[in-house]
C-alpha cells in the first residue's frame, strides 16, 4: 500500500472575531493545550507568522473569576477526569472599569469537546445571577451601558444561555468567587487568503504571566502568585475539527506537543497543596509518555513523498488507511 502526500495548496484562514457583540453566543469546538518554554514559544511564533497573525486587539489583560461551592467541588470534580465537566467563571477584558461588561460563562466539556455558553452584563447584574436572582430581573435593575450589548441581552439566545448558566448555579450551588486567574494574552487569528475568501477557522492563543489569586483566603493574603515559570507560556488550539496540516508540521518542528494543563486545577492544588488526583496524575503521565513517542518518530512526509507501509491482512491496511486519512487532509492513496 502506497500513501502519497498530495503537493498541498494550504488554504489562508480567516480572522475569527472582532466586534465586542460577537463576544456573546454559543462556542463548540476542540481544544488543545500546550506547554512552552521560552524557546518553543518564539519557534511556534515564527512558524505561525506565514498563516496566521495577532489579532486586532492585540495583548489583552484577562481577568478570569471562577465560582465554585464552599468546598470547591467543581473542581475537585473535574480535576478527576470524568466524561463531563462543567465549569463557571466571569471574565473581563482589559482594565477594570465599572460600565465595561463583565461575561458569565458556562464551559462544558464531554468526551474532549469543549462548549461554552457566554452572556455579556454589567458587573451588578452577573453577581446576582450567581446568587440566584433571575437574569431578566438582574439585567433591568442593573443594565449594560453599551445600547448594542444591552439590546442583545434580551434576545430570545440570550435568555436561553442565561437559563443555563442559573441551572448549573442552582444544580451546584451556593456558589461563590473562589479563583481569580490573571492573564496576558494574545491571540491569532487566521490571515484572509488572496481573494479574501473564508476557509475554516482555526484560532491559537498565547498566554503568558499567568497568575492566581486565592478568594479563600484571609484578607491581606490574596497577593496574585505565578503559576508557570518565568517565560513559560500556555498555548491553545481551537479548532472545529482536524488541524491543517501546516500546523501539524510547525507543531512537529517546534517539539511542541499538547499537555493536561488546567489553570483554576493548578491554581486550586497549589493553594491547598494536595497531591493531584489519581486520574489527573495518570493524563499527566500518559502525555508525557506519548511526548517521549512523538519525539522518537517526528518525521512526517513531504510534499509528493511516497509513504511505503506494509501489513500481514486487508483488514490492517484499511485501518491505516483510515488514520491516516483522519489525521492528514492532504494524503493520496494507492494501492
Amino acid at each position: 500500500m502506497r500513501f502519497s502526500m498530495a503537493p498541498s495548496n494550504l488554504p489562508r484562514f480567516y480572522e475569527i472575531g472582532a466586534a465586542m457583540a460577537e463576544f456573546t453566543g454559543t462556542f463548540e469546538r476542540k481544544e488543545v493545550k500546550y506547554r512552552l518554554n521560552t524557546m518553543q514559544v518564539r519557534a511556534i511564533k515564527q512558524a505561525l507568522s506565514a498563516h496566521m497573525a495577532p489579532d486586532e486587539y492585540g495583548q489583552t489583560s484577562i481577568t478570569s473569576v471562577y465560582y465554585d461551592t464552599p468546598n470547591r467541588d467543581m473542581i475537585s470534580r473535574s480535576l478527576e477526569k470524568p466524561a463531563y465537566k462543567e465549569k463557571l467563571r466571569l471574565r473581563t477584558y482589559g482594565p477594570r472599569n465599572a460600565s465595561a461588561p463583565v461575561f458569565v460563562e458556562l464551559k462544558k466539556k464531554h468526551e474532549g469537546i469543549v462548549y461554552k455558553r457566554r452572556i455579556a452584563a454589567s458587573e451588578p447584574a452577573a453577581q446576582l445571577l450567581m446568587v440566584g436572582v433571575p437574569y431578566e430581573r438582574a439585567i433591568s435593575r442593573h443594565p449594560l451601558a453599551d445600547e448594542a450589548l444591552e439590546a442583545d441581552s434580551r434576545s430570545a439566545r440570550n435568555l436561553q444561555i442565561a437559563e443555563e448558566i442559573a441551572a448549573c448555579v442552582r444544580r451546584n450551588g451556593p456558589v461563590l468567587p473562589s479563583m481569580a486567574i490573571l492573564v496576558e494574552r494574545v491571540a491569532w487569528a487566521p490571515l484572509l487568503d488572496a481573494r479574501g475568501a473564508e476557509a475554516e477557522g482555526v484560532r491559537i492563543t498565547f498566554d503568558e504571566r499567568i497568575r492566581y489569586r486565592d478568594l479563600f483566603a484571609p484578607e491581606g493574603k490574596r497577593a496574585s502568585v505565578p503559576l508557570l515559570a518565568a517565560g513559560e507560556a500556555i498555548m491553545e488550539v481551537k479548532v472545529p475539527g482536524a488541524y491543517p496540516l501546516w500546523l501539524v508540521r510547525a507543531l512537529d518542528d517546534c517539539g511542541a506537543y499538547p499537555t493536561s494543563f488546567s489553570k483554576y486545577g493548578e491554581a486550586y492544588l497549589a493553594c491547598v497543596g494536595k497531591a493531584a488526583p489519581k486520574a489527573y496524575r495518570e493524563q499527566v503521565a500518559f502525555d508525557e509518555a506519548m511526548r517521549g513517542e512523538q519525539e522518537r518518530s517526528r518525521d512526517w512526509p513531504q510534499d509528493g513523498q511516497l509513504l511505503e507501509l506494509s501489513s500481514s491482512t486487508r483488514a490492517t491496511d484499511i485501518a491505516v488507511t483510515n488514520s491516516l486519512a483522519s489525521q492528514l487532509p492532504n494524503i493520496v492513496i494507492g494501492a
